[in-house]
């Protein structure tokens, strides 16, 4: 493993002006209330050695009620005014450059104030769902705010965190694992570790080290959660990832013909389409936390991810469609590019966005986000791309781009996504919490 994940890229000079210049970064203002103290120290020894400067300095001095005064106190006040700035400016400064550093050392130091100062003042945005289609909107929007709080689902049972939920009793820790991974700032090496599998011959064999330094901070924490939020420390991620329950749930599905699924793994392997979808046990209590987001949120998205394994189960779970419907956010549901095998076999957009009232209720998606890069011929045609509708009808504005991942169809484009996303709200309610004038990315891809 090389290092190249953790050093970043070489930004151009011009970019890193932009940067300094940038409102709220907390440097400009004491550097400039610092040059006042100087200035007014050397003001100071001026006067103290009797240096001509009088017609100059004499208004300044009247204001001060200096004017008829001798030298020394004239230079004393001086002195003394320039010291108390210069000391006030010092302690902002290290304050800043201290709290900046200690999170991200291994950035620039111009990086990590950004992020630190500018990002955080970001609005706050939630994103619901799971499964590889999260972290992939994750990874565009890390770079437009760092006030992210991802709501996860915890109905996987399968592979690593599948064992580990049976062996550990605790919750499926991948999906999170996922999502911590992709807001961390140093992604590309973290994904490597983080998603590294033992091949082993014993109980290890296809364990996924993120999974089990999670579900070892679990334990040191004594909660989950509390394992969750020191993982996410560790990885210096921007925002946070909840779970949307803390109850341990099983996914229950009924297809069409009436065929009983138990687990994600037979529902989302299922090729018969799904009638429903639900919890075991029935309508379990939200993460406080998880509620808390929705409800203060700025802007909510539903999706991207498996229709009914991803972000179904979420909405599920008791409090958080009603938060869902109450919040006063923008909400979005962001449609995947792609059917997938079963679960969304010919869906429509309409259809996809029919499912998601069904469960999230009437007033939980006002704009939808859907792809219109159908790519050429046959491409569309292997690899199933939803496509935009001819004629919108519903009251939800519906906002087509280019958000497509073509060296992957299926998958969304982080930076496309994002992208298109924060143009949207920038159009609706940028008036209220303003986005970045531009994303910031040291790191090299994605």
């Amino acid at each position: 493993m090389g290092d190249s994940g953790l050093r970043p890229s070489g930004l151009p000079l011009s970019i890193r002006i932009l940067v300094f210049l940038t409102p709220g970064i907390s440097l400009k203002r004491w550097m400039i209330v610092g040059g006042l103290g100087l200035l007014s120290i050397c003001l100071g020894v001026l006067f103290a050695v009797q240096v001509l400067l009088s017609p100059i300095l004499d208004p300044m001095t009247a204001t001060l009620n200096l004017e008829g005064n001798n030298s020394l106190l004239k230079g004393g006040t001086f002195v003394a005014t320039g010291m108390v700035l210069t000391a006030l400016a010092a302690h902002m400064l290290n304050r800043t450059l201290s709290n900046s550093r200690s999170r991200r050392s291994y950035l620039p130091l111009i990086d990590s104030i950004y992020i630190d100062r500018v990002l955080a003042t970001g609005p706050k945005i939630v994103v619901i769902g799971g499964g590889s289609g999260l972290p992939n909107l994750l990874r565009g929007l890390k770079h437009y705010t760092t006030n992210i709080t991802a709501i996860v689902t915890v109905a996987d049972d399968g592979g690593s965190s599948g064992r580990l939920r049976s062996e550990l009793d605790m919750l499926p820790p991948g999906d999170i694992r996922n999502c911590l991974v992709a807001l961390s700032d140093s992604d590309a090496v973290m994904q490597e570790l983080m998603d590294y599998r033992f091949s082993t011959n014993g109980q290890l064999d296809g364990h996924s080290f993120g999974n089990i330094l999670i579900a070892a901070l679990s334990n040191i924490g004594g909660d989950f959660y509390k394992g969750v939020e020191i993982a996410g420390e560790m990885l210096a991620i921007r925002g946070k990832v909840v779970p949307s329950t803390s109850s341990k749930v099983t996914l229950v599905g009924r297809t069409i013909s009436g065929q009983r699924l138990v687990g994600e793994t037979e529902v989302g392997s299922t090729k018969e389409h799904l009638g429903m979808v639900s919890l075991d046990p029935h309508c379990p209590p939200a993460h406080p936390e998880a509620v808390r987001a929705i409800t203060q949120a700025d802007m909510l998205i539903l999706g991207p991810g498996s229709l009914f394994t991803s972000l179904v189960p979420n909405l599920l779970v008791g409090g958080i469609a009603s938060a869902v419907e109450g919040t006063p956010a923008l909400k979005m549901f962001v449609c995947n590019v792609a059917e997938q095998p079963g679960e969304t076999d010919g869906f429509s957009l309409p259809d996809y966005l029919e499912v998601i009232r069904h469960y999230g209720g009437q007033g939980s998606v006002e704009i939808v986000i859907a792809n219109n890069n159908l790519l050429d011929g046959e491409s569309a045609t292997i690899y199933k791309l939803v496509g935009p509708e001819e004629v919108w009808t519903d009251h939800a504005e519906c906002v087509l781009a280019d958000v497509i991942n073509e060296d992957q169809p299926t998958r969304h484009d982080p930076a496309k996504l994002a992208q298109t996303i924060t143009r949207t709200y920038s159009r609706k309610r940028g008036n209220r919490t303003r986005l970045p004038r531009f994303p910031y990315n040291p790191f090299p891809g994605p």
